[in-house]
């Protein structure tokens, strides 16, 4: 017969409920039981968070087991599957160049810029992509305006106004 320190020990490991999740699932799932008061571990997070290609584990007390997993049994994570995957000409899959992931999609349209009036706009034929993880606009392709050009209309626009600055400051020392 289990003494009463074995039924304790017993019901207080840690058991496995959901295997295989990507960071962000698993955190959603940790919340919901969280938020019902059970207490749950998230193994591998880290790791899960950093890789794309590692996974996670969610875990809780065994003692606990039954309500989670009647609470998650309506919950389902997206598998990765779900996403188009999206394949430039050489057979290689699109990923954003800034946040790396694969959740892209062809845009068309105004693209956002911080300089006023130099506004571009997407063409389809331009293969602009957005990203839907970190918000990112990109081409695969080479822009119609090379970074050098941009560079140079400003460059030679601040010295105009610089130039002008220091003749007007000048003019009004000697007037």
């Amino acid at each position: 017969m289990p003494t009463m320190v074995q039924v304790l020990e017993d019901e207080n490991r840690l058991v496995v409920i959901r295997s295989h999740l990507n960071a962000p699932d698993g955190r959603l799932m940790r919340s919901l039981l969280d938020a019902r008061g059970i207490h749950a571990f998230l193994s591998g997070e880290n790791v899960a968070g950093m890789n794309e290609g590692m996974f996670a584990n969610l875990m809780v007390r065994a003692g606990d087991r039954e309500e989670a997993e009647n609470i998650l049994s309506n919950v389902t994570a997206l598998p990765a599957s779900a996403f188009p995957v999206r394949q430039d000409p050489d057979g290689e899959e699109l990923a954003c160049h800034r946040c790396g992931s694969s959740r892209v999609h062809p845009y068309a349209g105004r693209l956002p810029s911080l300089m006023p009036f130099l506004r571009q706009t997407a063409r389809p034929e331009d293969a602009f992509y957005h990203c839907l993880e970190c918000g990112n606009y990109y081409t695969e392709k080479r822009p119609r305006f090379t970074s050098l050009s941009i560079a140079v209309m400003w460059g030679g626009t601040l010295a105009i106004a610089t130039l002008l600055i220091i003749w007007v400051i000048n003019w009004l020392q000697w007037s």
